[in-house]
């Protein structure tokens, strides 16, 4: 399998998908890099913060992930 060569922002994600931005930062909580998710710095300051990206095999991983939480709230109602 090829590595992949560019990611995709959270924020990608989340017009991609439809949802909010903080939604898609919880799901990627539970994800690990294996699962496609990873973090962006783009300084050296040790106190930078970053951003979270996706691999497209991340932004298939997650659709899976919100597709489960829509199932689980469909279950609750």
């Amino acid at each position: 399998m090829a590595a992949p060569s560019m990611v995709f922002t959270a924020r990608y994600a989340a017009s991609r998908l439809g949802i909010d931005i903080d939604v898609i930062e919880e799901l990627a909580e539970q994800m690990a890099p294996e699962d496609g998710c990873l973090s962006v710095v783009d300084s050296f300051d040790e106190m930078a913060e970053s951003v979270t990206a996706f691999t497209r095999q991340g932004l298939q991983y997650l659709d899976g992930l919100l597709d489960q939480r829509r199932s689980e709230f469909m279950k609750d109602t």
